[in-house]
């Protein structure tokens, strides 16, 4: 499994310590205002996980931060980027187009979910994935779901909950599998 081999524990551990944000109102360790890492902490891991898996044994090619220009609703060009990108070399279209989240709120989660679809409509991506990894208490046990008409646009979510050291990681996912069914994983124990 992808969790127990290639993430450092370490580098997600250190997040709490020296590239940290506020969980503010999110409970954490029963706790408000907890020191919880940064999205940035995940990317660059995540990033480095997929590029010594995909991309150095089976030839994909990772990008993080793919730049994207969009007209938005008030008229101007805006800068948009996504977070990671999961293509077959001579494939027109991405494998897998992935947007990180740390320990978010709901608002902010939902403004993912739609942000997402922004990305899509550039980048035509066959799979499309919110990956939030969270210290939120209650992030796997009672995870938060986008809309059913974002399902049935294709998103798919995964929620990870972890301890402080990295060293206990739990997962919840709904997601539409390779025959187009729905499925739904709670609480599963990763490490």
């Amino acid at each position: 499994m992808l969790f127990r081999s290639d993430f450092d524990q370490g580098i997600i551990a250190l997040g709490s310590s020296r590239s940290y944000k506020s969980s503010n109102h999110l409970y954490v360790n029963s706790e408000h205002y907890i020191k919880v890492p940064r999205e940035s902490t995940y990317d660059a891991e995540m990033y480095r996980v997929l590029v010594n898996w995909l991309r150095k044994i089976h030839g994909y090619e990772i990008t993080g931060q793919w730049h994207l220009e969009q007209v938005c609703d008030d008229g101007d060009y805006h800068h948009l980027y996504c977070d990671l990108t999961i293509k077959k070399p001579n494939s027109p279209h991405l494998e897998a187009l992935l947007e990180l989240l740390a320990t978010a709120s709901i608002p902010k989660l939902n403004g993912h979910f739609d942000q997402v679809f922004k990305y899509e409509e550039q980048l035509n991506s066959r799979e499309i994935w919110i990956v939030h990894f969270s210290r939120e208490d209650y992030v796997v046990t009672n995870p938060y779901w986008p809309s059913e008409k974002l399902q049935e646009k294709g998103l798919n979510v995964v929620h990870f909950w972890h301890d402080r050291d990295f060293k206990n990681v739990r997962m919840s996912a709904r997601f539409r599998d390779t025959t187009d069914q729905y499925c739904e994983i709670i609480d599963e124990i990763i490490l």
